[in-house]
Formats: C-alpha cells, sequence, structure tokens
C-alpha cells in the first residue's frame, strides 16, 4: 500500500449544505448549479489558483466551464455546465462517496482540462484529464508509484503538451526534502515524461501576482526553479517542453546566501507576464538595484532589469528598489506600476529601454514634502481602446480632485489619462478589481458605498458598456458583502461566483449595438511568436476534407464540412484577416494586404488545414 499525506473533505450524508435563496436576478442572468450544491471556488484574483473557474474546447466542438462544488452526498468532485441548467453537473465522483476528490489547479489544455486528484487511497493525489464526461475523466498517469505526485503548475506549451511539476520516487528522496520536478505531457500516459530533474518553484517566493505565477510567451513557459542540488534557491527558467529546450536563463540574485555551498539566494521573480509574445516582462530582485522591472526574450543575454527606477540605498545599506505592479501591454508598450522619486508610486509604461521607461501621469496629486503622494494604480484590462485601471486620486477633502480609489484610463498619454468616474462618491474607494471584458463590454468588482466599520468591500458586480459610461450596478446578490469573484468568458456570456452566495452564475448580455465582427470573443490560445509564423501554421495537420484555392484575388474552401473559421496571417505570425461568418469565400483584394507571403488556416468542423499564398 501507498504511504502519503493528503487532505480530503468530508460531508456526512446527514450535513446540510448552506441555506441558499435566490436573489432578484435581472434579465439574462440565471444559477445554473442546482439547490444544495456549493462551488468552492477561491475568491483571489489568481487565473491558476488552487480551485478555479476554468473555460476550455474549441470553435469546432464548442466550450465547457469546469469548475469545483461539494454536495451532501458527493463531496467536493469536478463539475461541468453547457451553459444550461440541464447541462450543469458533476463530472464523475472520483474519490465515490462523501470524501473529497480534492480536485486542484484545473488548467485548459485545448477541449479538455488536466488537474490533480485523489481517486482512492492507493493512489493519492495524482494526475488526471477530463473531456467533461464520466467515461472521458480518468488518472493520467500515477507519477509516484509511493505516494501522491501532487501535480501542480500546469501551462499548455504549444497545441499539443502541457508542462507541471510533479514529485515522482526519485524526487521525493532526493536531498533534504521532496522535490517537484518538470514534467510534459500531449494527454497520454505514454506521452508523459519528466522533462528536467529541477526543483521548480510554485508559485515561488514572491506572490504579489494577480494573475498567473509561470507564464507562457509563444511556444515557450518561463518558470521558477533550482537546480535540484539548490545552487540558486529560485532563478528564472524556460522551457519549450523538450529537455533541450530547457534551461536556467539567468541568476539575477548573485548573493551567496550558503557559504559552505556556495548556493546564492532567491531572485524573488514576479509579475510574469506575456508581452505580445515576443518577452516576458517580470520583476526580480538584484544585489546591486533591489526588486525592479526585467524583461527577457528567453536567451541569457536578452534578460536584463529594464531600469534601476529606485535608485540609492536604504536605511539598512540595502539598495531601495521599488518592483513593478500589475503590469498589462497596450499598442506595444507594457504598463504597469513604477515607482518616480518625486510622485512616488504611479502609472509607467516601457519599451524595455531605460529611456524608454517614463511616467505616464501623476494620478495622485496631494502634495507632500518630496512631490505628490502615491496614486497605486493597479492595471485591470485593455477596453475600448484605452487601458482601463483603478487608482488612488487622494482623501483630502481640502481638494476637489481627492475621489478616493476611482476608476481611471489612459491612451498612454499624460492628457488623455483621466479619472473614468467616482462610483464611490467622496473620498470613498470603488475597490475596483478583475477587469474583463465580454461581448464589446467591461465587467468588473466594485462598490458604489463603503461598508459599515468591521466590513472591508461590497464587491458587487459593475458593468460599462463604453470608456465614458457612468458604470451600472449589475446585479445585488443580498445585503452586505457579494463579493462577486472570479468572472469568466464562455461564448461571450459572464460567469461568476460569490461569497455570499456560492453558486454559479450565467449573464447573457448584448449592449446596444453590438457588433460580432468587433465585439464577438477570441476564446482561443495563440500560440505563434514573432518570426515563427511561417513554421507554426505549417505545422497544423491537413486533417480535415478541405481544399484551400487562391486566384490572386480571393481564397476558395472546397468543402463538404462546415466553415468555422478562416484566419490569415503574415510571416511573424500576426492575424492581418479573419472570418468566421462560414462563407466558403473570402476576398483578399481589397484587404489592403502588402506583398508577400501569408497563410491561411481553416478551421472547419470536421478538423483544420492550412495552406501558404503569396500576395502579388
Amino acid at each position: 500500500m501507498k504511504h502519503f499525506i493528503f487532505t480530503f473533505i468530508t460531508m456526512t450524508a446527514g450535513a446540510t449544505a448552506m441555506a441558499q435563496t435566490t436573489p432578484v436576478l435581472p434579465e439574462g442572468m440565471e444559477i445554473l448549479t442546482p439547490e444544495g450544491v456549493t462551488m468552492t471556488t477561491n475568491d483571489t484574483r489568481s487565473f491558476d489558483m488552487a480551485k478555479n473557474i476554468v473555460v476550455a474546447g474549441s470553435k469546432a466542438k464548442g466550450y465547457k466551464t469546469y469548475f469545483t462544488a461539494k454536495d451532501d452526498t458527493h463531496g467536493e468532485e469536478l463539475w461541468v455546465t453547457d451553459g444550461t441548467v440541464t447541462g450543469t453537473k458533476m463530472v464523475k465522483d472520483i474519490y465515490p462517496g462523501a470524501v473529497s476528490s480534492n480536485v486542484s489547479y484545473i488548467t485548459r489544455f485545448n477541449d479538455k482540462v488536466v488537474f490533480s486528484a485523489t481517486g482512492n487511497e492507493e493512489n493519492g493525489q495524482e494526475l488526471w484529464i477530463s473531456d467533461g464526461t464520466e467515461e472521458g475523466t480518468y488518472m493520467l498517469m500515477d507519477i509516484n508509484i509511493l505516494g501522491g505526485s501532487n501535480p501542480q503548475g500546469f501551462v499548455q506549451v504549444n497545441e499539443h503538451q502541457f508542462i507541471f511539476s510533479a514529485i515522482d520516487l526519485e524526487s521525493t528522496v532526493y536531498g533534504e526534502s521532496e522535490q517537484h520536478w518538470l514534467y510534459v505531457s500531449d494527454g497520454t500516459e505514454e506521452g508523459t515524461r519528466m522533462i528536467m530533474d529541477c526543483d521548480v518553484k510554485y508559485p515561488g517566493t514572491n506572490v504579489n501576482n494577480d494573475k498567473t505565477h509561470f507564464v507562457r510567451v509563444g511556444r515557450k513557459v518561463f518558470f521558477k526553479a533550482d537546480t535540484k542540488d539548490g545552487d540558486y534557491t529560485e532563478a528564472l527558467w524556460i522551457t519549450d517542453g523538450t529537455p533541450e529546450g530547457t534551461k536556467m536563463l539567468k541568476d539575477i540574485n548573485t548573493t551567496i546566501a550558503d557559504e559552505t555551498t556556495g548556493a546564492t539566494a532567491s531572485s524573488r521573480i514576479d509579475w510574469l507576464t506575456n508581452f505580445e509574445n515576443k518577452k516576458a516582462f517580470f520583476t526580480a530582485y538584484s544585489p546591486e538595484y533591489g526588486q525592479e522591472p526585467w524583461v527577457s526574450d528567453g536567451t541569457p543575454e536578452g534578460t536584463y532589469m529594464v531600469k534601476d527606477c529606485q535608485e540609492g540605498l536604504d536605511n539598512n545599506g540595502l539598495p531601495r528598489g521599488s518592483g513593478a505592479f500589475t503590469p498589462v501591454p497596450m499598442n506595444g508598450l507594457m504598463y504597469f506600476r513604477g515607482y518616480d522619486p518625486i510622485y512616488g508610486m504611479e502609472l509607467f509604461r516601457t519599451d524595455f529601454t531605460a529611456e524608454g521607461t517614463t511616467m505616464v501621469a501623476d494620478l495622485n496629486k496631494v502634495p507632500n514634502a518630496s512631490g505628490t503622494n502615491d496614486g497605486n494604480p493597479d492595471l485591470l484590462c485593455v477596453y475600448d481602446g484605452v487601458l482601463f485601471m483603478k487608482a488612488q486620486s487622494g482623501v483630502n477633502a481640502a481638494y476637489d480632485f481627492c475621489k478616493g480609489i476611482e476608476m481611471f484610463y489612459t491612451d498612454g498619454t499624460t492628457e488623455g489619462t483621466v479619472m473614468q468616474s467616482d462610483l464611490n462618491p467622496g473620498t470613498g474607494s470603488c475597490a475596483a478589481w478583475e477587469g474583463m471584458v465580454v461581448s464589446g463590454s467591461m465587467y468588473f468588482r466594485g462598490q458604489d458605498e463603503t461598508p459599515m466599520a468591521g466590513g472591508s468591500q461590497f464587491w458587487e458586480l459593475f458593468r460599462i458598456d463604453n470608456k465614458d459610461e457612468f458604470p451600472k450596478k449589475v446585479v445585488d446578490l443580498g445585503a452586505g458583502a457579494d463579493f462577486v469573484h472570479t468572472l469568466r468568458n464562455m461564448n461571450g456570456d459572464l460567469y461568476f461566483t460569490s461569497k455570499i452566495d456560492p453558486r454559479l452564475f450565467k449573464y447573457s448580455y448584448r449592449k446596444d449595438g453590438y457588433d460580432p465582427a468587433k465585439d464577438l470573443d477570441e476564446m482561443d490560445p495563440v500560440f505563434d511568436e514573432e518570426g515563427a509564423g511561417v513554421n507554426a501554421i505549417e505545422a497544423v495537420a491537413n486533417g480535415s476534407d478541405v481544399e484551400i484555392v487562391y486566384n490572386g484575388s480571393y481564397l476558395q474552401f472546397v468543402t463538404s464540412a462546415e466553415i468555422l473559421d478562416v484566419t490569415v496571417f503574415d510571416v511573424a505570425g500576426r492575424v492581418v484577416m479573419r472570418a468566421n461568418d462560414g462563407k466558403n469565400t473570402l476576398h483578399v483584394g481589397s484587404a489592403g494586404l502588402v506583398n508577400g507571403l501569408y497563410i491561411v488556416k481553416v478551421a472547419t468542423s470536421a478538423g483544420s488545414a492550412a495552406k501558404q499564398i503569396v500576395v502579388k
């Protein structure tokens, strides 16, 4: 019998689920989960949290939403919905009976999900996969034959593989403590193998990131790890899913942490963010400069500190370092919260050069001895051509511009950076988080009043239909704090849950003037990276019965299958044309394409095909 330790939840048959009453819902909103079923989704802002809501699927096969929930009979298990009440169900009682299977780290893998779960006492916490059906949900591999492998850190690295970390028999006994080593899988047992025996750090030393702890850029994944012998504590690594393509990029913190072994200290990597599938932006600690913004193109020589934003030493003789927070790319630049010696923590942008790293705007103009107070912007998302954020405008009632923490947006210029609304009147905080664009509208959780003493946030659901519209409260789920969280987009509908009512809500809404050509949501990941367009698209198998004909003016698709999507890429892998109207022709002569080589990818109900064309 295996020997291991795992955490589970038990619920007796006589246990009573949380009393649930149906709130007054707006038109287009419904509750999908059955009565007596409680979602167990974490309320953190991370997209790769242990208990998550995950959308998986494809245009050809459709989409499903996966989550964890519990009831009196089965404990906590994997659930799925196709967007209907009748199609919302427990996928499988993975650990039979009222014992929880501890489904964790659900992650999209094309039209399936992968996760860790405990199916029985013999196997422990292991690697599982599901297509949303009971028969299609099974343990993918028993990685650790003497205990649970506790897989985590799942990231899809290309169209056919995902990487993750796991404990195996050898890593359990290697060194002074068990280690998670790096694995890759194509979704089959024979295609699941260890890439490298490096000690993967998930989530890592610094965990301020509210998005993901590892990040894919193109067809590579940046992650945090150490050698199995502990040479670096935590450094920046990269993998393409192969042993030869897995390496440590840079030991940023070269401070000696152990005089005996010579091991260096943690680089304290955080805020790993994908910049246009070209680079990874992040923060890291170096002994010369402290915590500052860094960037990497995936090579050691292309991994460097962007700028020493806060120069000098603190009272302890250590480099000050200010870091960079909530980075979001827009229009070829990376925006983030950074430090200015006069204006404090304010809105910055960078082109990844020191001279090109500048403050965009001073959001909090309340004066102090050295300049002005911190605006502390937290960037949300790009919507309607601008970047939205919440920021502190000030709480001093002597200044008319002090409205507390409210919503701002920027077009990238100082004059184009403005307060969007004073949602919580006076100097109260709107506390906006989780900005998400769905079907041409932007949603966020926030508040239009301040909780009474002892409360923290109300966090109700709000919506805007254009960048200058005052936010509308979508729903109030109950008295007190709704704490709406984990906003997700499936097929252009908004899915979410809340603390006050932990059920799955679906909101179907299309604004006035909704334009599918502009507002239709892209649900599928993009793996192409700059310079890899031709090879990436040529790798698409001609798996559908479709012939792509090009006559110099238009494309014709000869097939008996349904045309789902047509995409035209340039040689850098950038999308230059797209159509999903189901037509068997696409006119390219009037599209303004410059002369050159392009790749046409066609997705049909029977598969995908690709073809190179030359525009003259």
